[in-house]
Protein backbone atom coordinates (compact mmCIF):
# COMPACT_ATOMS: atom_id res chain seq x y z
CA UNK A 1 0.00 0.00 0.00
CA UNK A 2 1.46 3.44 -0.91
CA UNK A 3 2.50 5.77 1.85
CA UNK A 4 -0.01 8.62 1.45
CA UNK A 5 1.90 10.88 3.83
CA UNK A 6 5.11 10.36 1.88
CA UNK A 7 3.26 11.03 -1.40
CA UNK A 8 1.81 14.24 0.01
CA UNK A 9 5.24 15.31 1.22
CA UNK A 10 6.75 14.60 -2.18
CA UNK A 11 4.09 16.66 -3.94
CA UNK A 12 4.60 19.49 -1.48
CA UNK A 13 8.35 19.48 -2.06
CA UNK A 14 7.84 19.46 -5.83
CA UNK A 15 5.64 22.53 -5.51
CA UNK A 16 8.14 24.25 -3.22
CA UNK A 17 11.03 23.63 -5.62
CA UNK A 18 9.18 24.43 -8.84
CA UNK A 19 11.08 26.94 -10.97
CA UNK A 20 8.95 26.76 -14.11
CA UNK A 21 5.72 28.47 -13.00
CA UNK A 22 7.41 31.65 -11.67
CA UNK A 23 9.19 32.29 -14.97
CA UNK A 24 6.18 31.34 -17.09
CA UNK A 25 4.20 34.02 -15.27
CA UNK A 26 6.98 36.57 -15.87
CA UNK A 27 7.13 35.75 -19.57
CA UNK A 28 3.34 36.10 -19.80
CA UNK A 29 3.51 39.49 -18.08
CA UNK A 30 6.30 40.66 -20.37
CA UNK A 31 4.42 39.59 -23.52
CA UNK A 32 1.18 41.19 -22.22
CA UNK A 33 -0.69 37.93 -22.77
CA UNK A 34 -3.38 38.92 -20.28
CA UNK A 35 -4.15 42.03 -22.33
CA UNK A 36 -4.42 39.91 -25.48
CA UNK A 37 -7.00 37.61 -23.89
CA UNK A 38 -10.10 39.71 -24.43
CA UNK A 39 -12.78 39.86 -21.71
CA UNK A 40 -14.83 37.42 -23.76
CA UNK A 41 -11.89 35.15 -24.48
CA UNK A 42 -9.49 34.72 -27.39
CA UNK A 43 -8.22 31.74 -29.40
CA UNK A 44 -4.51 31.06 -29.58
CA UNK A 45 -4.41 32.30 -33.19
CA UNK A 46 -5.73 35.72 -32.16
CA UNK A 47 -3.22 35.92 -29.32
CA UNK A 48 -0.42 35.11 -31.75
CA UNK A 49 -1.63 37.80 -34.16
CA UNK A 50 -1.65 40.27 -31.26
CA UNK A 51 1.95 39.38 -30.44
CA UNK A 52 2.94 39.83 -34.08
CA UNK A 53 1.20 43.23 -34.21
CA UNK A 54 3.10 44.27 -31.09
CA UNK A 55 6.39 43.40 -32.76
CA UNK A 56 7.17 40.46 -30.48
CA UNK A 57 9.47 37.83 -31.96
CA UNK A 58 8.21 34.47 -30.69
CA UNK A 59 7.94 30.87 -31.79
CA UNK A 60 4.26 30.13 -32.37
CA UNK A 61 4.34 26.56 -31.12
CA UNK A 62 6.24 27.63 -28.00
CA UNK A 63 3.58 30.25 -27.27
CA UNK A 64 0.82 27.65 -27.64
CA UNK A 65 2.64 25.41 -25.17
CA UNK A 66 3.06 28.33 -22.78
CA UNK A 67 -0.66 29.16 -22.98
CA UNK A 68 -1.58 25.54 -22.20
CA UNK A 69 0.75 25.54 -19.22
CA UNK A 70 -0.60 28.85 -17.90
CA UNK A 71 -4.13 27.47 -18.21
CA UNK A 72 -3.09 24.41 -16.20
CA UNK A 73 -1.95 26.78 -13.45
CA UNK A 74 -5.24 28.68 -13.47
CA UNK A 75 -3.70 31.87 -14.84
CA UNK A 76 -6.05 31.53 -17.81
CA UNK A 77 -9.11 29.36 -18.26
CA UNK A 78 -9.25 27.20 -21.39
CA UNK A 79 -12.58 26.23 -22.95
CA UNK A 80 -11.89 23.16 -25.07
CA UNK A 81 -15.25 23.34 -26.86
CA UNK A 82 -14.69 26.86 -28.19
CA UNK A 83 -10.88 26.68 -28.06
CA UNK A 84 -10.86 30.03 -26.27
CA UNK A 85 -8.55 31.21 -23.53
CA UNK A 86 -10.45 33.30 -21.00
CA UNK A 87 -9.23 35.70 -18.29
CA UNK A 88 -9.26 34.83 -14.60
CA UNK A 89 -8.70 36.76 -11.39
CA UNK A 90 -5.04 35.76 -11.66
CA UNK A 91 -4.60 37.10 -15.20
CA UNK A 92 -6.28 40.35 -14.16
CA UNK A 93 -3.22 41.01 -12.00
CA UNK A 94 -1.15 41.15 -15.21
CA UNK A 95 -3.36 43.45 -17.30
CA UNK A 96 -2.03 46.93 -17.97
CA UNK A 97 -5.06 48.99 -16.96
CA UNK A 98 -6.40 46.95 -14.04
CA UNK A 99 -6.53 48.83 -10.71
CA UNK A 100 -4.94 45.76 -9.10
CA UNK A 101 -2.31 45.26 -11.82
CA UNK A 102 1.07 44.00 -10.63
CA UNK A 103 2.56 43.66 -14.10
CA UNK A 104 5.52 45.85 -13.11
CA UNK A 105 6.45 43.25 -10.50
CA UNK A 106 6.71 40.46 -13.08
CA UNK A 107 8.01 42.00 -16.31
CA UNK A 108 11.30 40.41 -17.35
CA UNK A 109 12.86 43.86 -17.84
CA UNK A 110 11.85 45.13 -14.40
CA UNK A 111 13.88 45.71 -11.26
CA UNK A 112 11.75 43.21 -9.37
CA UNK A 113 12.67 40.49 -11.87
CA UNK A 114 16.34 41.23 -11.20
CA UNK A 115 15.75 40.88 -7.47
CA UNK A 116 14.03 37.55 -8.09
CA UNK A 117 17.16 36.17 -9.75
CA UNK A 118 19.25 36.53 -6.59
CA UNK A 119 18.09 33.23 -4.98
CA UNK A 120 20.25 31.37 -7.52
CA UNK A 121 23.22 32.41 -5.33
CA UNK A 122 21.54 31.72 -2.01
CA UNK A 123 24.27 29.31 -0.92
CA UNK A 124 26.85 32.08 -1.15
CA UNK A 125 24.62 34.43 0.84
CA UNK A 126 24.15 31.80 3.53
CA UNK A 127 27.90 31.16 3.74
CA UNK A 128 28.85 34.85 3.89
CA UNK A 129 25.80 36.64 5.29
CA UNK A 130 26.24 39.17 2.47
CA UNK A 131 23.95 40.16 -0.43
CA UNK A 132 24.64 38.60 -3.83
CA UNK A 133 22.98 41.07 -6.21
CA UNK A 134 26.35 42.60 -7.14
CA UNK A 135 27.75 39.19 -8.06
CA UNK A 136 25.04 38.83 -10.71
CA UNK A 137 24.68 42.36 -12.06
CA UNK A 138 28.08 43.94 -11.41
CA UNK A 139 27.06 46.60 -8.89
CA UNK A 140 24.94 46.78 -5.76
CA UNK A 141 21.21 47.20 -6.18
CA UNK A 142 21.07 50.92 -5.36
CA UNK A 143 23.93 51.77 -7.74
CA UNK A 144 22.30 49.60 -10.41
CA UNK A 145 19.00 51.46 -10.10
CA UNK A 146 20.81 54.81 -10.19
CA UNK A 147 22.61 53.80 -13.39
CA UNK A 148 19.46 52.56 -15.16
CA UNK A 149 16.52 55.02 -14.99
CA UNK A 150 14.03 52.56 -16.58
CA UNK A 151 14.92 50.00 -13.91
CA UNK A 152 14.56 52.63 -11.20
CA UNK A 153 11.17 53.65 -12.61
CA UNK A 154 9.94 50.04 -12.52
CA UNK A 155 11.16 49.71 -8.93
CA UNK A 156 9.32 52.91 -7.94
CA UNK A 157 6.17 51.62 -9.63
CA UNK A 158 6.36 48.37 -7.68
CA UNK A 159 6.93 50.21 -4.40
CA UNK A 160 4.06 52.58 -5.18
CA UNK A 161 1.78 49.57 -5.67
CA UNK A 162 2.89 48.19 -2.32
CA UNK A 163 2.17 51.54 -0.67
CA UNK A 164 -1.17 51.93 -2.44
CA UNK A 165 -2.62 48.63 -1.26
CA UNK A 166 -1.58 49.23 2.36
CA UNK A 167 -2.36 52.95 2.51
CA UNK A 168 -5.85 52.86 4.01
CA UNK A 169 -4.70 50.66 6.88
CA UNK A 170 -1.72 52.91 7.61
CA UNK A 171 -3.83 56.07 7.65
CA UNK A 172 -6.39 54.44 9.93
CA UNK A 173 -3.79 53.35 12.49
CA UNK A 174 -2.50 56.77 13.60
CA UNK A 175 -4.14 60.14 14.30
CA UNK A 176 -2.28 62.02 11.58
CA UNK A 177 -4.52 65.05 12.04
CA UNK A 178 -3.07 65.72 15.48
CA UNK A 179 0.15 67.13 13.96
CA UNK A 180 1.27 69.90 11.64
CA UNK A 181 4.09 69.77 9.10
CA UNK A 182 5.10 66.32 7.81
CA UNK A 183 8.27 65.19 6.02
CA UNK A 184 8.06 61.94 4.07
CA UNK A 185 11.65 60.66 3.99
CA UNK A 186 12.28 58.57 0.87
CA UNK A 187 8.74 59.39 -0.16
CA UNK A 188 8.81 58.00 -3.70
CA UNK A 189 5.54 58.86 -5.47
CA UNK A 190 4.35 60.84 -2.44
CA UNK A 191 1.30 58.61 -2.00
CA UNK A 192 1.51 58.48 1.79
CA UNK A 193 2.10 62.21 2.17
CA UNK A 194 -0.82 62.96 -0.14
CA UNK A 195 -3.12 60.77 1.95
CA UNK A 196 -1.95 62.41 5.19
CA UNK A 197 -2.56 65.92 3.88
CA UNK A 198 -6.02 65.02 2.60
CA UNK A 199 -7.15 64.36 6.17
CA UNK A 200 -5.01 67.14 7.67
CA UNK A 201 -6.30 70.34 6.04
CA UNK A 202 -4.03 72.65 8.08
CA UNK A 203 -0.84 70.65 7.58
CA UNK A 204 1.90 71.10 5.01
CA UNK A 205 4.22 68.40 3.76
CA UNK A 206 7.60 67.79 2.16
CA UNK A 207 8.76 64.89 0.02
CA UNK A 208 12.44 64.34 0.83
CA UNK A 209 14.15 62.01 -1.64
CA UNK A 210 16.88 61.68 -4.24
CA UNK A 211 16.61 63.94 -7.32
CA UNK A 212 15.08 61.04 -9.26
CA UNK A 213 12.63 60.34 -6.43
CA UNK A 214 11.64 64.00 -6.21
CA UNK A 215 11.06 64.12 -9.98
CA UNK A 216 8.77 61.11 -9.67
CA UNK A 217 6.85 62.70 -6.79
CA UNK A 218 6.49 66.02 -8.61
CA UNK A 219 5.02 64.29 -11.65
CA UNK A 220 2.62 62.19 -9.58
CA UNK A 221 1.43 64.99 -7.30
CA UNK A 222 1.15 67.74 -9.91
CA UNK A 223 -2.62 67.43 -10.23
CA UNK A 224 -3.35 66.51 -6.61
CA UNK A 225 -5.84 68.62 -4.62
CA UNK A 226 -3.13 68.99 -1.95
CA UNK A 227 -0.33 69.97 -4.39
CA UNK A 228 -0.31 73.55 -3.08
CA UNK A 229 0.67 72.34 0.38
CA UNK A 230 3.56 70.11 -0.74
CA UNK A 231 7.22 71.12 -1.00
CA UNK A 232 10.11 69.03 -2.32
CA UNK A 233 13.62 68.62 -0.96
CA UNK A 234 16.38 66.73 -2.73
CA UNK A 235 19.00 64.90 -0.74
CA UNK A 236 20.37 61.69 0.69
CA UNK A 237 18.55 60.37 3.74
CA UNK A 238 21.93 59.46 5.21
CA UNK A 239 22.67 63.19 5.08
CA UNK A 240 20.83 66.02 6.82
CA UNK A 241 17.04 65.95 6.77
CA UNK A 242 14.85 69.05 6.41
CA UNK A 243 14.49 70.38 9.96
CA UNK A 244 11.57 71.88 11.85
CA UNK A 245 8.70 69.51 11.01
CA UNK A 246 6.42 67.99 13.62
CA UNK A 247 6.33 64.54 12.05
CA UNK A 248 8.83 62.57 9.97
CA UNK A 249 7.81 59.36 8.22
CA UNK A 250 9.93 56.42 7.03
CA UNK A 251 7.82 53.83 5.24
CA UNK A 252 9.40 50.56 4.08
CA UNK A 253 12.89 52.07 4.25
CA UNK A 254 14.70 50.64 7.27
CA UNK A 255 14.35 47.00 6.22
CA UNK A 256 16.48 47.80 3.14
CA UNK A 257 19.61 48.34 5.24
CA UNK A 258 21.94 46.51 7.66
CA UNK A 259 21.88 47.48 11.33
CA UNK A 260 24.72 50.02 11.29
CA UNK A 261 23.17 51.86 8.34
CA UNK A 262 19.79 51.91 10.09
CA UNK A 263 21.42 53.53 13.11
CA UNK A 264 23.01 56.16 10.85
CA UNK A 265 19.63 56.84 9.31
CA UNK A 266 17.83 57.11 12.64
CA UNK A 267 20.51 59.46 13.97
CA UNK A 268 19.70 61.81 11.12
CA UNK A 269 16.10 61.59 12.22
CA UNK A 270 17.06 62.36 15.81
CA UNK A 271 18.94 65.45 14.65
CA UNK A 272 15.94 66.75 12.72
CA UNK A 273 13.27 65.98 15.30
CA UNK A 274 13.90 68.52 18.00
CA UNK A 275 12.56 67.94 21.53
CA UNK A 276 8.86 67.60 20.61
CA UNK A 277 8.84 65.95 17.18
CA UNK A 278 8.05 62.38 16.32
CA UNK A 279 9.38 59.91 13.78
CA UNK A 280 6.94 57.31 12.48
CA UNK A 281 8.52 54.15 11.10
CA UNK A 282 6.22 51.96 9.00
CA UNK A 283 7.56 48.41 8.70
CA UNK A 284 6.62 44.80 9.17
CA UNK A 285 7.63 43.45 12.59
CA UNK A 286 8.76 39.87 13.09
CA UNK A 287 6.52 38.15 15.61
CA UNK A 288 3.78 40.76 15.25
CA UNK A 289 0.57 40.76 13.25
CA UNK A 290 0.54 39.62 9.65
CA UNK A 291 1.54 36.61 7.58
CA UNK A 292 4.75 35.38 9.19
CA UNK A 293 5.47 32.95 6.35
CA UNK A 294 5.43 35.81 3.82
CA UNK A 295 7.52 37.88 6.21
CA UNK A 296 10.11 35.09 6.51
CA UNK A 297 10.31 34.92 2.71
CA UNK A 298 10.74 38.69 2.50
CA UNK A 299 13.48 38.52 5.13
CA UNK A 300 15.42 36.08 2.95
CA UNK A 301 15.00 38.33 -0.08
CA UNK A 302 16.35 41.31 1.87
CA UNK A 303 19.47 39.30 2.70
CA UNK A 304 19.94 38.28 -0.93
CA UNK A 305 19.55 41.57 -2.74
CA UNK A 306 20.55 44.33 -0.34
CA UNK A 307 21.74 42.96 3.00
CA UNK A 308 18.71 44.34 4.84
CA UNK A 309 16.42 42.41 7.14
CA UNK A 310 13.00 42.20 8.74
CA UNK A 311 13.24 42.90 12.46
CA UNK A 312 11.47 42.19 15.73
CA UNK A 313 10.30 44.86 18.15
CA UNK A 314 13.27 44.27 20.51
CA UNK A 315 15.65 44.70 17.58
CA UNK A 316 14.02 48.01 16.66
CA UNK A 317 14.21 49.08 20.32
CA UNK A 318 17.95 48.42 20.31
CA UNK A 319 18.60 50.28 17.06
CA UNK A 320 16.51 53.25 18.20
CA UNK A 321 18.44 53.43 21.48
CA UNK A 322 21.77 53.42 19.61
CA UNK A 323 20.50 56.41 17.62
CA UNK A 324 19.41 58.37 20.72
CA UNK A 325 15.72 57.62 20.24
CA UNK A 326 13.09 55.64 22.07
CA UNK A 327 10.01 53.85 20.76
CA UNK A 328 7.07 55.40 22.59
CA UNK A 329 4.29 53.55 20.81
CA UNK A 330 3.46 50.80 18.37
CA UNK A 331 0.35 50.97 16.19
CA UNK A 332 -0.65 47.77 14.34
CA UNK A 333 -2.41 48.04 10.99
CA UNK A 334 -4.95 45.73 9.44
CA UNK A 335 -2.52 45.12 6.56
CA UNK A 336 0.12 43.47 8.76
CA UNK A 337 2.42 46.48 9.01
CA UNK A 338 3.21 48.26 12.25
CA UNK A 339 3.76 51.97 12.83
CA UNK A 340 6.48 52.52 15.41
CA UNK A 341 6.44 55.97 17.01
CA UNK A 342 9.91 57.24 17.93
CA UNK A 343 10.91 60.30 19.93
CA UNK A 344 14.15 61.64 21.41
CA UNK A 345 15.31 59.44 24.28
CA UNK A 346 13.95 60.61 27.60
CA UNK A 347 10.81 62.26 26.19
CA UNK A 348 7.21 61.09 25.94
CA UNK A 349 5.31 63.03 23.28
CA UNK A 350 1.67 63.75 23.98
CA UNK A 351 -0.66 61.26 22.37
CA UNK A 352 1.84 58.43 22.08
CA UNK A 353 0.56 54.92 22.64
Amino acid sequence: MPDIQADDAFGTMLALTDTVAPWAVRVAATLRLADLVAPGGAPADAILKGLEAAGERVDQEAVRRLLRYLASLGVFEYDAASELYRPTRLSELMTEDSPVSMRDWWRMDSAMCRLDQTPTLMMEAIRTGEPVYERIFGRDVWADLAQHPPLAASFEQAMAHKTRISLDSVIAAVDWRARGDVVDVGGGHGLLLQAILKISPQARGTVFDTPAGVATARAHLAGSPVAGRIAFAEGDFFGRWPAGADTYVLMNVLHNWPDDQVVRLLRRGAEALGPTGRLLVVETVVGGAGDQRSLARLDMMMLLFCGGKERSRPQYDELAARAGLTITGSHPTSFGLAILELAPAGTTPAGSA
